[in-house]
């Protein structure tokens, strides 16, 4: 008889077993593994997994510097976003050109085309189930008017001499306020008015004085001239 209750115990405790284990199956299906989802990926991931509808963003595109300035009507775009999505190029908010996004998520337009003055550049990403993604705005600014600079003063091949003539001030004007002006590769302030000076000391002889000015659009213009000094 011992024998036999022994038995009858085991099977019992054996289903006992059983039934707990199905219990924590069917409660981890339940409310566990949502449960796990949601605090790994947020319920918006875990809607799309139980679900199986992506409603997931791909990642927002993000466009490579671009200067702030250029004097060429076109620019190249280029960045990253999801692999494989559809890439819209936007222009001043209009559709410019569209593209995939190679397995890298790299994506790049050679030839965006600018219009005069500033322009707001901007890259949408969609993936294969509709989603989109908007990258932030960056600003370019397309100027191609030429820089003009002019030396008022002195006049070329102009002599001086004695010590007391030896350095001279070299004055003159450029067309645009916001442009940098150098005189022999040294930095020279711009006043208001597009007005500029700058003090040289001359050496014995002739000296060639080279005045470049650009602007941040990359537009330049240079002008040169002599000064003849005798000691």
């Amino acid at each position: 008889m011992s024998g036999q209750y022994r038995v009858s115990k085991e099977r019992n405790r054996s289903r006992f077993y059983i039934l707990l284990s199905i219990i924590f199956v069917v409660v981890m299906f339940k409310w566990g593994v949502p449960w796990m989802i949601n605090t790994i990926s947020g319920p918006e991931r875990r809607e799309s997994l139980i679900n199986g509808n992506d409603i997931i963003p791909p990642q927002q595109p993000a466009i490579s510097a671009l200067p702030e300035a250029t004097n060429s009507a076109r620019v190249r775009v280029e960045g990253y976003t999801e692999a494989e999505a559809e890439v819209t190029l936007l222009i001043n908010d209009v559709v410019e050109a569209s593209d995939l996004a190679d397995k890298t998520g790299f994506f790049n337009f050679d030839d965006a085309t600018l219009i005069l003055g500033e322009n707001r550049i901007g890259v949408s990403a969609k993936d294969a189930s509709g989603n989109i993604n908007q990258s932030p705005i960056s600003l370019i600014t397309y100027d191609n008017k030429p820089v003009v600079v002019i030396i008022e003063s002195p006049t070329d091949r102009t002599e001086l001499f004695g010590k007391n003539k030896q350095t001279v001030e070299i004055k003159g004007k450029v067309n645009k306020e916001d442009a940098q002006v150098l005189v022999n590769n040294s930095f020279t302030m711009i006043e208001s008015g597009g007005v500029f000076s700058y003090k040289l000391m001359l050496s014995d002889g002739e000296n060639k004085i080279v005045v470049t000015a650009t602007d941040r659009a990359g537009n330049r213009d240079e002008e040169e001239m002599k000064i003849i000094f005798h000691q």
